[in-house]
């Protein structure tokens, strides 16, 4: 019989280049008290500079008991998640640490971390059995986010789509990684007004009102506190990004389209979500923050909504849905804008065209399926998430009302 191994929790930093993980991570190491601490740090270059960094930081702790695992060449998110489960284990049940500290890549995306914290094995267990996550922490460079939001609203500013295959913007990474976190830590507040910090808190409670937002500088924060949060629930963390709380919401008053409890849904993997209403301020009133969800049963014609994608809109922020597009009828397009950066990707076909080729039976749908279907169309429609500040909603539905498909199209 094999030895039972205690659970170790694990706390994840994400953050792009020069945001101030590392010296985040430096503080973990000199003031988590009398915790032990292992640490894991990935960087996607050849030589890890980051580990580097933290070594040094390391001699001058004299803390020779620290176990320090390098992950270079890769990102833990894509390319090298076999050997990130394989550092967490050895780190768990060799290191004697009382919590591990990850530092990922610059350009890692958390909720991809995660799907290796939690793939089975062939024994159907997974990391987190015995590496539970603590919390997810992004680092955010505060000056450089505040100037990408400025850029993207200046009145030259043209937005581009960005196929899969190319290489992610800052402001979209960015925005991913607030997007599912635990703690959001704005940091180089010195380097910004106070005016800027206030919209800059406002903008992540638009994109994640969950999270715990903290302004600083020098990455100076309760170590702590954070590290003995426990704040991370998966059902909290994967709906917590606004966009889906404005669909579950609106879905429980309507009853027009709720994710299943059960099953996973296209914007929800994982099945259920959390919505964390209960003590969340007005944001309309605070910060200008408005939300809105289109919805149609009418498709898209793409040389109409293609420039619509293209065009900057001010005050948006977010936005992200379903697109039902003409040309390729049979597929769900997921759109997704953040910024001045715009995706359209085909993801599958809609559970209606599967149901029409005689793939799949009407006692087969989910539950949400069922609850979004409408004859003649099935499940085929637009529903698009906007989140914004300032943004002017009328004229952002009525050039979408201008993208659908009209009678002179067929003519």
């Amino acid at each position: 019989m094999s030895q039972s191994i205690n659970p170790v929790p694990v706390t994840l930093l994400s953050g792009f280049l020069g945001s101030g993980k590392t010296t985040l991570l430096n503080r973990m190491l000199s003031e988590c008290g009398n915790m032990k601490l292992a640490l894991l740090v990935n960087d996607v270059g050849e030589i890890n500079v980051d580990a580097a960094l933290v070594r040094t930081q390391l001699k001058e702790l004299d803390d020779s008991a620290t176990k320090m695992v390098e992950l270079s060449n890769g990102c833990i998110c894509c390319s090298i998640t076999g050997d990130l489960a394989d550092s967490v284990d050895e780190l768990v049940k060799t290191s004697g640490a009382d919590h591990i500290v990850i530092e990922a890549s610059g350009v890692a995306e958390p909720t991809q971390v995660l799907q290796a914290f939690y793939s089975p094995d062939l024994f159907g267990k997974s990391v987190a059995d015995i590496a539970p996550i603590n919390a997810l922490v992004t680092v955010i460079d505060a000056s450089l986010f505040f100037k990408e939001w400025k850029r993207i609203h200046s009145s030259d500013t043209t937005s581009g789509l960005i196929r899969p295959t190319e290489e992610q913007p800052v402001f979209e990474l960015m925005v991913e990684q607030i997007e599912c976190a635990d703690f959001v830590i704005l940091n180089k507040k010195d380097l910004i007004s106070e005016e800027e910090g206030t919209q800059l808190i406002g903008i992540v409670a638009g994109l994640n009102s969950r999270a715990e937002c903290l302004l600083v500088s020098q990455s100076n924060t309760d170590i702590p506190r954070i590290l003995n949060s426990r704040s991370f629930k998966m059902e909290d963390t994967i709906g917590a990004p606004r966009w889906m709380q404005e669909l579950e919401n609106e879905s429980k008053g309507s009853g027009r389209f709720q994710p299943s409890e059960a099953g996973g849904s296209l914007m929800n993997p994982g099945g259920k979500t959390s919505s964390n209403k209960e003590s969340e301020p007005d944001f309309t009133q605070k910060y200008g923050l408005k939300t809105f969800i289109y919805r149609s049963r009418i498709p898209f014609k793409a040389g109409k909504f293609s420039p619509f994608l293209e065009k900057n809109h001010p005050g948006l922020l977010r936005a992200k849905g379903f697109a039902w597009i003409a040309e390729r009828a049979e597929q769900v397009a997921l759109v997704s804008i953040a910024g001045d950066v715009n995706r359209c990707d085909f993801i599958g076909d809609w559970w209606a065209t599967r149901f029409e080729k005689g793939q799949v039976k009407r006692d087969q749908f989910p539950e949400e399926v069922e609850r979004s279907w409408q004859d003649p169309f099935g499940d085929r429609r637009q529903e698009i998430v906007f989140i914004g500040i300032g943004m002017d909603e009328a004229t952002l539905r009525s050039e979408l009302d201008a993208c659908l498909l009209q009678s002179e199209d067929f003519s």
